[in-house]
């Protein structure tokens, strides 16, 4: 049986090692304390062959320490754990929308408990929920374009320029052999990347998904390109999801090789005001703890006006957008297609951290960022999506949003990964966030306008490669370059002055005088 032919896929959370159950968990589940909510291996091993013999399928490759994956019909869960399903519809992006069988999420339905015989074995289980993914409408490409847009970008010239990953480039830095994991809708082998030579692993199937060479969305394909255009010597694995989020992650996790960044550019619209985090994303929230703990640099949109989790989780590079008015490429502003916001489940979390390009809102029969010529799956949705300038089957599609700016981070970790692969999750985050580009005007499109200095609007500014390199070359050099100039010239005189080429030195000088 094909992961895709499971009516209903679910995540399963064996006994937790600590006291508390990750259902009942109160407190943030985050890298600093996901172990306890870990299984012990015997109790996995029971769990799955209680779950096998009951007759559901379980996904051994979606699996961790903590949850376990399953399929199977409905009528076997109702039967099992006594769920009551009915069958839903949610819109994973503008004009897609997708049925799916799960319970309520009221939270007296959402839980759903084992037969007395395995209570002591299985706290719980929640059935798993499509995403959403952060991409606006694209306008296929061929003739002019719709004269509501603006300028755009090609990949990855264009997005390699802005964010300054060209001048890393060309010190030889590429992101070579760092492994990229992304979630998303696929890969199709366009011409685009065989072209330019980009290291592509096999893509993986996680629970829900089939049929590896195909991406009839096109969001995967299109948004892996911004991976490429930061680090275009990185090997991308592309993990093609269904609805079951946590197995995707413990897939990405799971494969050889692992990889040390995982881009996600989708998230469930779930952190909103005055509320708290469910129980049927809780799962999801220790499976991004996990890999944070295990040392993989996670990367979230933040979202299109969207509430975005995981995005506000506090262990992920949380993700916004940042227009560029073309042709001025210091001309930045905060888009007003991008999320910000304060999160009701992590107190003090502000979203996003820092920021990647994204399109700006226009009006072209409603909301669109149209910002960068992407390409994708001839006849995927997003070559064909109107108003058409062109052919619906010409593999190429104008957009962005957030899911455009997360992978576009992605890339630079990859960047700083190569220099320096010691560097933890947190420290890749804060030299990521120290070495941004303040920008200063525009608003989201929560309505928080971008001021001197971090802000909500844009948190840190506009990701900028170079600098976030500099912060990558070591204590004595990041001490220098960050330094006053009353700093610097005390270590020139003291002979700290970290020793370095003619050919840097001067593109140090041509860098300092861009910003």
């Amino acid at each position: 049986m094909s992961n895709n032919e499971y009516e209903v896929v679910a995540t399963v959370s064996p006994r937790s090692l600590g006291p508390t159950s990750l259902f009942d968990a109160e407190e943030a589940i985050t890298s600093d304390n996901v172990q306890q909510f870990n299984s012990d291996p015997s109790d996995i091993r029971d769990s799955k062959r209680a779950l096998s013999r009951a007759g559901f399928h379980v996904f051994e490759e979606a699996s961790s320490d903590t949850t376990i994956s399953i399929g199977g019909t409905a009528k076997l869960f109702k039967e099992f754990f006594g769920a009551k399903l009915t069958k839903q519809k949610t819109e994973i992006r503008p004009d897609t929308t997708i049925e799916f069988m799960a319970t309520s999420e009221d939270p007296s339905e959402a839980l759903m408990n084992a037969p007395d015989e395995f209570k002591q074995l299985i706290e719980g289980a929640v059935i798993a929920r499509p995403p959403t993914y952060f991409a606006p409408h694209p306008i296929p490409p061929l003739a002019s374009v719709h004269a509501n847009a603006y300028p755009y970008m090609m990949v990855p010239d264009g997005v390699s320029v802005v964010l300054r990953a060209s001048r890393v480039h060309r010190l030889g830095v590429t992101g070579k052999n760092v492994v990229v994991g992304m979630l998303d809708t696929g890969h199709y082998r366009h011409a685009f990347f065989s072209s330019r030579g980009y290291r592509l692993l096999s893509t993986l199937l996680a629970p829900g998904a089939s049929d590896p060479a195909d991406d009839a969305n096109g969001h995967g394909t299109g948004e892996s390109a911004n991976v490429f255009a930061c680090a275009p010597d990185c090997r991308l694995r592309m993990i093609k999801m269904g609805n079951d989020t946590v197995g995707a992650i413990n897939a990405a996790l799971n494969s050889n090789p692992k990889p040390q960044i995982l881009t996600n550019s989708w998230g469930y619209s779930a952190d909103t005001p005055g509320s708290s985090i469910p129980n049927w994303l809780k799962p999801l929230e220790a499976a991004v703890a996990n890999a944070v703990s295990q040392g993989v640099v996670v990367c979230f949109s933040a979202g299109n006006g969207h509430y975005g989790f995981p995005g506000s989780h506090p262990d992920v590079i949380s993700v916004g957008g940042v227009h560029v008015n073309l042709p001025d490429e210091n001309d930045l502003e905060a888009s007003s297609y991008a999320s910000s916001f304060n999160s009701s489940w992590y107190p003090g979390r502000q979203v996003p951290d820092l920021c990647g390009l994204t399109g700006k809102s226009v009006n072209i029969g409603g909301a669109k960022a149209p910002s960068l010529m992407l390409p994708v799956q001839a006849s995927a949705s997003l070559d064909g999506i109107a108003p058409s300038t062109g052919s619906n089957s010409d593999g190429w599609g104008l957009f962005s949003g957030t899911s455009a700016a997360c992978p576009q981070i992605a890339g630079i970790c990859a960047l700083m990964l190569e220099k320096d692969p010691t560097l933890t999750p947190a420290e890749v985050k804060d030299k990521l966030k120290k070495s941004a580009r303040d920008v200063k005007k525009g608003t989201t499109q929560m309505g928080h306008t971008a001021t001197n200095g971090p802000d909500l609007a844009t948190g840190s500014g506009l990701a900028d490669a170079k600098w976030a390199y500099i912060n990558t070359m070591g204590d004595v050099a990041a001490t220098f370059f960050s330094g006053t100039k009353e700093q610097q010239l005390a270590m020139v005189s003291s002979g700290a002055m970290p020793e370095f080429s003619k050919e840097f030195i001067s593109d140090m000088i041509d860098t300092l005088r861009s910003r």
